[in-house]
């Protein structure tokens, strides 16, 4: 035989070896149909593929005609069970799929037999249409849930009061407040939804900062990839779903939190640091803005440079909110400040202005750090004057 023939005998064994060799991507399937064992007709439920170790595979309905498929990761040992309404539990003895293999496999569903009920009245509530995956998912027995009528009992002060009561998360403190994390393992951190809007992770999404526990109407947390529902499934570290309250018809949105603290500052200029002071500010939140009262005394011998001395009160009153988002540090707003200054010899001038203002609060638990500076006249280019403040406020509600 020459050279080149037995090349080419060399080449075609190759790619024969090549073809009979099985795939990497195919699966192991298992297919069937569900009947009833009286009638012989088809049965609806739900199919589920179980591995020997109770960990479930997957979950499918049976179609119109009792039909179903599931696919396994791997070759091995498996269970199939089958649910549906009007049929008892029905689980199938171990079976093993072999790589690549598809096996067929017809499913028995048991009837129950029928029952004598007395007289049931049901009663209940009506629930928002958002929120009825949030009861059908509680119903099917994955997952934990609380309701708002279970918070009510436990009146948690913080959202994340909430989450220390779930068995599938837990808090890891930070600098900033606290990150969530898979109880499982704490350097899985589960996908954040909130009224089903994916928010981050659990080391990103601030939960004291963005809510408030008076605001959650039902809580939904999954510790693993085989219980995450398909809408909430961001990876295999689990989910926490917050679902939050709807603002009745004709209502304007009632008090989420309150806080007060203390502050101090007072007007920067060319001439130094000016008109310092100190006082006490509140924070009350109303839905996504918080309305922000302040009341100022001028301490005299807080300045630098040649600015004069002057004592009095400032009355502040500000509206702002959080124009890059409610789990962002940025806050924006406008308000009107009232000034009654006393100048030596007793001259008193009384003074008010318009103002912006912006800044930056970042929670750390209860207490919330933040600096803010304010442009009083801020259309008055040539008479616009710049004062800065920080100081903290607590989360009293």
């Amino acid at each position: 035989m020459s050279r080149r023939m037995r090349a080419a005998v060399f080449v075609v064994t190759g790619a024969l070896l090549l073809a009979a060799r099985p795939s990497d991507g195919v699966g192991q399937v298992v297919r069937g149909q569900v009947k009833d064992r009286t009638t012989g007709k088809p049965a609806l439920g739900v199919v589920t593929l179980i591995d020997t170790g109770g960990v479930l595979i997957g979950r499918i309905p049976t179609g119109p005609q009792g039909q179903y498929a599931l696919t396994a990761p791997r070759a091995g040992a498996y269970l199939l069970q089958f649910v549906g309404p009007g049929y008892g539990p029905y689980v199938t003895r171990e079976f093993t799929l072999a790589f690549g293999e598809t096996r067929v496999m017809g499913l028995e569903a048991v009837p129950l037999p029928p029952i004598a009920l007395d007289t049931v009245i049901v009663e209940g509530r009506p629930v928002p249409r958002r929120l009825a995956g949030f009861f059908e998912r509680k119903s099917g027995g994955f997952g934990e849930f609380l309701t708002r009528e279970e918070l009510e009992r436990w009146n948690p002060s913080q959202p994340t009061d909430v989450l220390r009561r779930m068995q599938a998360v837990n808090l890891v403190p930070t600098d900033l407040g606290y990150r969530v994390v898979s109880r499982r393992d704490p350097r899985c951190t589960p996908g954040v939804f909130l009224d089903g809007i994916y928010m981050g992770t659990g080391a990103e999404f601030d939960f004291d900062a963005v809510l408030t526990a008076e605001q959650i109407e039902g809580i939904e947390v999954y510790g693993g990839a085989g219980q995450i529902p398909a809408e909430f499934n961001r990876g295999d570290c689990g989910a926490v779903v917050i679902w939050t309250r709807v603002v009745g018809p004709g209502q304007v949105g009632g008090l989420s939190h309150f806080d007060l603290g203390a502050e101090a500052g007072g007007w920067m200029s060319s001439e130094g640091f000016q008109q310092g002071r100190a006082g006490v500010r509140g924070l009350i939140g109303l839905g996504a803005v918080e309305v922000s009262p302040a009341v100022h005394v001028l301490v005299p011998s807080f300045r630098t440079g040649s600015a004069a001395e002057r004592s009095g009160v400032e009355i502040q009153l500000s509206v702002r909110g959080r124009p890059f988002g409610r789990g962002t540090p940025w806050y924006g707003g406008v308000g009107v400040t009232f000034l009654e200054l006393r100048a030596p010899r007793f001259v008193i001038n009384e003074e008010q202005y318009f103002l912006l203002l912006a800044g930056a609060s970042l929670p750390r638990g209860a207490v919330r750090p933040f600096v803010e500076v304010q442009a009083l006249n801020p259309f008055a280019f040539s008479n616009t004057r710049f004062q800065v403040f920080a100081g903290a406020v607590v989360r009293v509600y």
